[in-house]
C-alpha cells in the first residue's frame, strides 16, 4: 500500500481536529479507527474555549444544527449550599477585556461524529481496522500494522504517526513512550448514566440557565456532576474512591441511585426519578500520565498521554488544543528541508505540559485547599479563574496568570517529599490572601 505522509490512530476529537488543521495546511492525513461512528463516549461538557476551536474549524454551524444545550457556566456546590459560579467568558481580542459568551454541553456520540464526518469530507482518507502494532526502523517509528475485518495483517508505513487512542494509550501501552505512571486520581471510580426529568434552574440570569454544568460534592474527592445533553435528558455520575464503592457492595446501578439520593443536598432535590435511561458505566484508573510522548515518526495527543480528573471537563478541549499543535508541528516537521536527529517534537512536547500542569494544579487545589480555591473563584482574582475554565492555559496568559501562579507555589510546596505537615486550611487561606490580593497581571 502506499505510503502516508501522516497516519492518524483515532477518529475520537484528538484525531479529527489533528485531521482538520492538517488538511488546513494541505496535508491529507489518513484516519485509523477501530469503531464505527457514532458510538457512546462520557465527557459531555465543553469548556468556553472549545466553542473558539470550533469556530476555527468552521463548524459552528453544524453544532448550532445539533441544538445542543447551551453552557453559560459552571455552578459548583459545596453540602452546605453555598455554590460559587464560573462564568463562560473570551477575550475580546481588542481590549483583552472578558465578554460574556457561550459554549455547550453535547451528546459524544453525535459531537464526535461531526468532527470526524467533517475531516472525511474535507478529504481525509478513513480505514476502520485494528491497529496492531507499531513499525519501527531502528529508533523511529515509520508505520503501522494494523488488521483488515478480514483479518488479514497490513503494513502501513508513514512518516509521522499520531496516536489519539484517548485512554487505550497505544504507544504508551506498547512501551514506546515514557513509563505510564498513575496519576493523584488514579484510585477512584466515576459512576455513571442518564435521567429524564432533573430538576434543571429555570431563570434568565447566566448562572440560572438551564443548560449549565453543575458539580455538587460531599468530601474531598467525593462528587458528583449533572449536566444536561438535551431538552429532556441529562447525565449524571458521581466520582468516589474505589475502596469506598467496594465497601458498599452495591451494584453499580443500586450505588448510583442511592448517591444520587444522598450526596449532596442541591443535587438530591433535583431528582425526581431514579429510572436510568441507559445502562449504568463505570471507569477506573482514569488518571495517569506518559513522560517522552513524542520521538522520531511519532507522537501522541491528549487522552493518549495524559489524563488528570474529569471534575472541570477539560478533556475534550485538551485533545482539540493539543491537535492543533500537533498538525502545526507536523507542518513544519514535514517542510524542513533536513531534519535533525533529535526530536523533532520536543517543542510540542513542551507547550503540552504547561496546559497540563495548569489544569493538575487547578483541580489539586480545589482539593487541597477549597477555601483558598472559592477564595480565588469569588473574589478579586475571579477573572484568572475564569480564564483557567475557559482552557486560557498557553502562552503569556497563563503564565502571567497571578492566581495560577499562587496554585503552582502553594502545590509545588504541598508535593515536596521534605514539605513538613500543611498547617489547618484557615492558616493557608489566610497565609496566600495577600498574594491573591493583588490585581491579576492577566487582567
Amino acid at each position: 500500500m502506499k505510503k502516508r505522509q501522516v497516519i492518524i490512530l483515532g477518529g475520537g476529537p484528538a484525531g479529527s481536529t489533528t485531521a482538520l488543521h492538517l488538511l488546513q495546511a494541505g496535508i491529507q492525513p489518513l484516519i485509523i479507527e477501530r469503531h464505527a461512528f457514532p458510538r457512546y463516549h462520557i465527557g459531555e461538557s465543553l469548556s468556553g474555549e472549545c466553542r473558539g476551536a470550533i469556530r476555527d474549524l468552521g463548524l459552528e454551524s453544524e453544532m448550532l444544527a445539533q441544538d445542543y444545550p447551551v453552557k453559560h457556566g459552571v455552578n459548583v456546590f459545596n453540602p452546605h449550599g453555598v455554590p460559587f459560579w464560573v462564568e463562560v467568558k473570551r477575550r475580546c481580542p481588542e481590549t483583552n477585556v472578558l465578554i460574556p459568551t457561550s459554549t455547550w454541553s453535547v451528546t459524544r456520540s453525535t459531537y464526535d461524529n461531526v468532527l470526524l464526518e467533517a475531516a472525511r469530507q474535507r478529504g481525509a482518507e478513513y480505514m476502520e481496522c485494528e491497529a496492531i502494532s507499531p513499525i519501527q526502523e531502528g529508533d523511529r517509528i515509520t508505520g503501522l500494522q494494523i488488521r483488515t475485518d478480514g483479518g488479514v495483517l497490513e503494513n502501513l508505513h508513514c512518516d509521522v504517526l499520531v496516536d489519539c487512542s484517548g485512554q487505550a494509550t497505544f504507544l504508551a501501552s506498547r512501551g514506546f513512550t515514557g513509563r505510564k505512571v498513575k496519576g493523584g486520581y488514579a484510585n477512584q471510580i466515576a459512576v455513571y448514566s442518564q435521567l429524564a426529568d432533573v430538576v434543571r434552574d429555570s431563570g434568565t440570569e447566566p448562572s440560572k440557565v438551564p443548560g449549565n454544568t453543575l458539580i455538587f460534592y460531599k468530601a474531598k474527592n467525593h462528587w458528583a456532576w449533572m449536566i444536561p445533553v438535551s431538552e429532556t435528558e441529562t447525565s449524571l455520575g458521581v466520582v468516589t474512591s474505589a475502596a469506598y464503592f467496594k465497601e458498599k457492595r452495591l451494584d453499580k446501578a443500586e450505588f448510583l441511585r442511592t448517591e444520587l439520593l444522598n450526596l449532596n443536598p442541591d443535587l438530591t432535590r433535583r431528582i425526581t426519578n431514579t429510572d436510568f435511561l441507559d445502562e449504568v458505566r463505570t471507569n477506573t484508573s482514569y488518571s495517569y500520565s506518559a513522560n517522552d510522548y513524542t520521538g522520531k515518526g511519532f507522537l501522541c495527543v491528549g487522552d493518549a498521554h495524559e489524563f488528570t480528573d474529569p471534575i472541570f471537563s477539560f478533556g475534550v478541549f485538551l485533545s482539540m488544543r493539543e491537535g492543533e499543535f500537533a498538525a502545526q508541528a507536523i507542518g513544519k516537521y514535514l517542510g524542513a528541508d533536513s531534519r535533525s536527529n533529535g526530536n523533532p517534537f520536543a517543542d510540542y512536547e513542551m507547550i503540552n505540559r504547561q496546559g497540563q500542569d495548569a489544569v493538575r494544579d487547578l483541580i489539586d487545589c480545589f482539593w487541597e485547599y477549597p477555601l483558598v480555591f472559592t477564595r480565588m473563584a469569588s473574589g478579586v482574582n475571579q477573572d484568572d479563574i475564569t480564564d483557567l475554565f475557559a482552557g486560557r492555559l498557553y502562552g503569556h496568559i497563563v503564565e502571567n496568570n497571578k492566581s495560577r501562579q499562587s496554585m503552582r507555589r502553594l502545590m509545588t510546596a504541598r508535593r515536596a517529599e521534605n514539605a513538613p505537615p500543611p498547617r489547618t486550611e484557615a492558616m493557608q487561606a489566610g497565609a496566600f490572601a495577600e498574594s491573591l490580593a493583588a490585581p491579576s497581571l492577566s487582567r
